[in-house]
């Protein structure tokens, strides 16, 4: 049986059932409720075979207010995009790439586990594997995590994304931002959700 960690987890904003995306939900939820999150593998023995050699893509916007060490409060915005290449054999190819106002970073996770990062403050720790219909892929943070859940459809030609937060016990979430300095997460806004399923191999595209 997986492990379990305990995250308290703020559902911040999030597009369900088989929505391909909800551009025009702002939607900031600041009720926090407490969910048992099981650790996720590089590759899930139960990967739908319906998405075998076909990729995944997510993307979304944060418009984030946040706290410096010094006091400083910040704003901006950073949008994201994650690729999940299916294998044929079902092995999980993930990439999640971040752009802020003058810099970016990403993260590459192979099947085996192993991550490649790019760029000052790129994803931590990525992770993902399947549950049923339902995608899941996590990054931690210096404390706390995000989840990115997709919902496939019953035919699994299209999905529905949610974007979520969790704390670490009763700590703040803190994180390395790509100007290299430390922040704790006062709020995160998130908007234009998208998800969607194509052929082939993303990352073979030159």
């Amino acid at each position: 049986m997986p492990s379990q960690a305990e995250f308290s987890f703020s559902t911040l904003s999030f597009a369900g059932g088989d929505q391909m995306s909800s551009s025009n939900s702002r939607l900031l939820l600041r009720v926090v409720v407490t969910l048992s999150i099981f650790g996720c593998g590089a590759a899930a023995a139960e990967t739908p075979r319906e998405l075998f050699n076909k990729t995944i893509s997510i993307s979304w916007n944060e418009y984030r207010v946040q706290r410096a060490d010094s006091g400083e409060i910040k704003k901006g915005n950073t949008s994201s995009i994650l690729l999940v290449y299916v294998g044929e054999s079902g092995r999980l190819f993930t990439r999640l790439s971040r752009q802020g106002r003058q810099k970016s970073n990403s993260n590459d996770l192979d099947p085996d586990g192993g991550n490649q990062r790019a760029g000052v403050g790129a994803a931590g720790n990525l992770s993902a594997s399947f549950e049923g219909r339902q995608l899941l892929v996590s990054n931690s943070m210096s404390s706390g995590a995000r989840r990115i859940q997709a919902t496939f459809n019953p035919g699994y030609a299209g999905c529905g994304v949610q974007i979520r937060f969790g704390k670490d016990g009763g700590s703040e979430i803190r994180h390395r931002a790509m100007d290299g300095r430390m922040y704790n997460i006062i709020s995160t806004d998130v908007s234009g959700q998208s998800c969607s399923v194509r052929a082939g191999n993303v990352f073979a595209v030159k």
